[in-house]
């Protein structure tokens, strides 16, 4: 038995990693691995030391290796832009090959964790109880919502995982907010669109949470509370030191072209993360302190 940390797994398992080449899943086996928890990471290129399971590809021709004790399924087409451009295709990885993946290794005894989005809910209420009914207003919420209920329908064996906007770092909005501040030319962000944001490192020790403490059911992750994007505007310029005026905010719903839905709340119910793993939801700034302190 390997003990790092608050994780205990046998020696002779491992995680298995599916999306390794994303953003959390990336950082998620880099945690795990530099904490002695054996993983495996899957890309649909099998680039960089991972293992090749290509969503698109049939399941016949997958690959998956033995003595696979846990797997996060990270792997998703995310744009909602995407969704609803390339529905077909947003279909066949976001619901049909990740539900058939979570059943093949279902049936091979692993546990599944699988990582969803607040955007399976309308937004019209904040700090959504994980038990609420999914109510989602986007192609992509409405794939993510369709997975999960099939998953969820596996039994205990599995866990959502759903998480509110995610920052790690040199997050490319604010990267070109501070190159355009810095030039001295105008940014328009959104005065009625909100954000919840979490720390990578916050959404990768729930989730490592949750693979040690085995919780079945709904796992939720957010922040605290709400910032328009027009706020995080007015701080980082303010960290800049650049002049205020050049923050010149604008509305979303003035924009429906490029914007399927504003929600008026993104936050979520984390007390079961606080309560089970000693998660507390952080506050909204931490996510995005490199760039607003």
């Amino acid at each position: 038995m390997v003990h790092k940390g608050n994780l205990r797994v046998p020696t002779e398992t491992a995680v298995l990693v599916v999306g390794a080449g994303g953003m959390i899943g990336s950082a998620l086996q880099t945690t795990l691995t530099s904490r002695g928890i054996p993983t495996v990471g899957t890309t649909r290129t099998g680039n960089g030391g991972a293992i090749l399971l290509d969503l698109l590809a049939e399941p016949a021709t997958w690959r998956i290796p033995d003595h696979i004790a846990t797997a996060v399924l990270c792997a998703a087409i995310t744009s909602t832009k995407a969704c609803r451009e390339r529905s077909v295709e947003a279909r066949r990885v976001n619901v049909d090959a990740t539900v058939a993946l979570g059943r093949l290794l279902a049936g091979r005894g692993c546990r599944i964790i699988f990582l969803s989005t607040n955007m399976v809910f309308d937004g019209s209420v904040p700090f959504v109880p994980a038990d609420t009914p999914t109510c989602p207003r986007t192609p992509y919420g409405l794939l993510k919502a369709e997975a999960e209920g099939e998953l969820l329908s596996l039994g205990d064996a599995v866990t959502v995982v759903r998480l509110t906007k995610v920052f790690g770092p040199f997050p490319q909005l604010l990267q070109e907010w501070q190159g355009r501040l810095r030039a001295g030319d105008p940014i328009h962000p959104f005065a009625d669109l909100v954000m919840a944001p979490v720390p990578l490192r916050h959404a990768v020790e729930v989730v490592a949470g949750v693979i040690a403490a085995r919780l079945p059911g709904i796992v939720q992750v957010s922040a605290t509370e709400d910032l328009s994007y027009a706020a995080v505007a007015v701080r980082l310029a303010e960290s800049l030191g650049v002049d205020r005026s050049l923050v010149q905010p604008t509305l979303a719903t003035a924009h429906r072209h490029d914007i399927e839905y504003v929600p008026r709340y993104t936050t979520l119910d984390a007390s079961r993360a606080r309560d089970a793993l000693g998660l507390p939801a952080p506050n909204p700034w931490t996510a995005l302190e490199e760039y607003t302190s």
